[in-house]
Formats: C-alpha cells, structure tokens, sequence
C-alpha cells in the first residue's frame, strides 16, 4: 500500500467548502437544423477545405485587407460582408465572423484552456459533458465553477451538433478537427466553427501555443490578454532557466518521469523526452534517448538506474505500487526514497500553468540550494492565479496528491 507524505505544508484550499454546482440542463429550444449552409462562408469553405495541416499553424489569420501570421496579433475590421470579418484557420478553411464575438462554445482537448487563459468563460454559452465529470479535474475548470452551471454541448472531444445549435453561440472554437469535419458541423449548426490547432504541443516549446493563444485571442477580441499570458509564462521559464544555471554539472542528478498519460492510464515504464519540467530547470532526464511519449522495457529503466524519480500523480497510486515491488528494488531511486509526486501537466490537453508549477517544484527538490527560498504550493498558486484568476493549488493537491515525497510500503 502507498503511503504519501505532503512535501512541505499543503495550504488550505479556497474551494474545499464549496457546495458542489448544480450542472444544470436547461436548454433553448432546438432551432431547425434544415437550411443550407451561408452562402458566402459555404463558398469559402468549398474550395478550401482539406485534410488537417493543409495550412501551416502559422498561417492562421484574421483578415480584411490585412494580415497577420500567428506570432502576430490577428487584425480585425470590415470585410466585403458588413458587419463580419475572415480567419484562416489551422486547417487553412476561411470562416466568415461576425465583427463582435458575444458567446462562445469550446470543443476538443485544450480548448476551454485557451478560453480561460484568456479571461474569456464569462462568453462560453456551454460546455462539453466532461466538464460536469472527471473534467473538474482541471485548474481552468476549478478556478471557474461557473463551467458547472453551464449547459452540456455533447461529449467531450467535439460535442453534438444538435446540442450545439441550441446553445446559439456566434462561433464555435475547437483543436483537433480536420477541414471536413469542421465544415461539416458549421453547414449543420450555421454557425462559424474555427480550429484553433489541428496537432499537438510539445510542451517544452511554447511558440506554438502562444501561436494558439494569439490566434484565439483575435477571434475573442482578447488580444491584450494574450501579450500578457505570453509575457508572464516567458518570464516565468526565464526564472527558472536562471536558478538552475546556477548549479554545477556535477550537482545534477539524473532524473526520471513515471506515468506519463497519453489516452488513458499509463504505467511505470510510460515517460517522455523532452519533460517540460525537467527541461525548463535543465534536469538531467534518464530518458534522453527517447523521442516524445514513450513507454519503454523495465530492463532499459533498470539500466538507466535514476536517482529520482518523479511520478504524474494521474497515474500516482498505480505506479506507486509497481515499484514499491521487487522488480524495482535495485533502483537507486528507490533504495534512497528519492520518489516525489507531480501534478498532471496534461489532462484533456496541455496545463501550462501546472507545468511551471511542477518545474519549480522539480527545481526544489534537485537543486535545494539555488531554490531554496522556494515554496512550491505557494509558487503554484501564484502562477494559477495570474493565468487562471484562482489560486487552486489546494484543490488540486486534495485530487491528485500535490508536491510531495512518495513513501513506498
């Protein structure tokens, strides 16, 4: 059996008391989904569409009579059509807008993410089904309750069209999709749908997901915002980065992640190269020869032999227990108790705000004297509260675990 002990003192959560939301149903009437799509996005979109990555994630725009890419902030003024404007999106569709974006719905991993990075849940009209669920989980769903009240879209990764319509939002933002799926929901719903990124994020390289941020920023009217976001998280890893350039090469232990999730649970042997948080305070990670997610034999984990171990607490109690087994016992991790707990940096699409969290902790526990002065629930909080309005480190520490040593038995 796993016993946990908290690494250092966990602070009282602001939602610990909270009565739980009441994930009301309420709907509009259902509008007839019988008219032909809008004659002139349809005809945009005709000659468009695609398979996903027909555009380049830098060729997202938002546009009349002037462009931007997606490391600029997208403009927006009048088009041909008064009253609305043109994006290329990431499957390189144009999509008609209209000038101003009141409500808004979300669909598909990372989504409702960028929405609450960018202080916009006070516009989304309704949610996918997990976020009534295991979806709560989230920091963006705990920093807003409200995500609770709202009414259900569908289930998650894409929603239901016929749901989505009685939502009525004046555009739907969604990541993954390809050009003919998002198509084939805006012809059905008649309203814009706009994918925001059709592939993944490394979450060691951030210019894509400000990228993302940006281009989500245009269509919301958010775009002061996202400088903002972007310059906080940048500042953030240049912190980092400077602490643990501070440390010699000899002081550097080689490090390893456990239970790194893709679809599902994962197990000891499931990790990733490169780990962002490892990455940002220059860890020494045992896994270097591994090129993304990986699950490798435990013979290989057994020769790399790391000296810490650090365990995505979203697989937490499973891997905890491979370990505490005999298999592992020769490990040098386990023989000096070196095992710690990290908050799940991704869980229905990348946490940004959770992996800078965990490399200060990471940073914490390798490096104690150059992060000495560094209280990792504290710093967590700090981080959620600018990006997310909320500090929810407590929550999230009552949920999964938080920064702590694991003790096996």
């Amino acid at each position: 059996m796993r016993i946990s002990k908290y690494f250092g003192a966990k602070p009282n959560s602001p939602w610990s008391t909270r009565a739980e939301a009441n994930p009301g149903s309420a709907r509009s009437t259902r509008r007839e989904l019988v008219r032909s799509f809008a004659a002139v996005a349809g005809g945009a979109l005709a000659t468009s569409a695609g398979c996903v990555g027909g555009a380049s994630q830098d060729d997202r725009t938002t546009t009349s009579g002037g462009t931007g890419t997606a490391e600029d902030t997208p403009t927006t003024s009048g088009t041909a059509d008064a009253g609305s404007r043109t994006v290329t999106d990431a499957t390189g569709r144009t999509v008609a807008l209209p000038e101003a974006v009141e409500d808004v719905v979300a669909v598909g991993p990372g989504a409702l993410n960028l929405v609450a990075y960018l202080d916009a849940v006070d516009m989304v009209v309704g949610v996918e089904e997990n976020e009534h669920s295991w979806g709560r989980n989230n920091p963006y769903n705990i920093a807003n309750p409200v995500l609770r009240d709202k009414p259900v879209i569908g289930p998650h990764k894409g929603g239901d069209p016929e749901l989505i319509a009685d939502a009525d939002p004046d555009v739907v933002v969604g990541t993954y999709m390809t050009a003919g799926t998002a198509r084939d929901l805006q012809a059905t719903i008649e309203r814009p749908v706009v994918v925001l990124k059709a592939e993944g994020r490394p979450l060691h390289q951030l210019e894509k997901f400000y990228g993302d941020l940006r281009f989500a920023a245009g269509v919301l009217d958010r775009s002061e915002r996202a400088a903002a976001v972007i310059d906080f998280v940048r500042s953030e890893i240049t912190a980092l980065q400077e602490r643990a350039g501070t440390v010699s090469g000899a002081e550097r232990d080689r490090v390893f992640l456990a239970g790194r999730s893709d679809s599902g649970g994962a197990g000891v042997t499931s990790t990733q190269h490169p780990f962002a948080p490892f990455a940002f305070v220059d860890a020494g990670n045992v896994a270097s020869s591994v090129a993304g997610h990986a699950t490798v034999s435990r013979e290989t984990l057994l020769t790399w032999n790391p000296g810490v171990i650090f365990i995505s607490e979203s697989n937490l109690d499973r891997v905890a227990e491979a370990l505490a087994g005999p298999s592992y016992a020769d490990v040098a991790a386990i023989e000096s108790g070196d095992i710690y707990g990290l908050l799940p940096s991704r869980f229905y699409g990348n946490l940004y705000g959770s992996v800078l969290a965990d490399a200060y902790f990471v940073g914490s526990v390798l490096y104690p004297d150059a992060f000495g002065d560094v209280d990792p629930a504290g710093e967590a909080d700090r981080l959620y509260q600018r990006l997310l309005g909320a500090p929810v480190y407590g929550e999230l520490a009552d949920r999964f675990g938080g920064f702590m040593r694991v003790e096996l038995g």
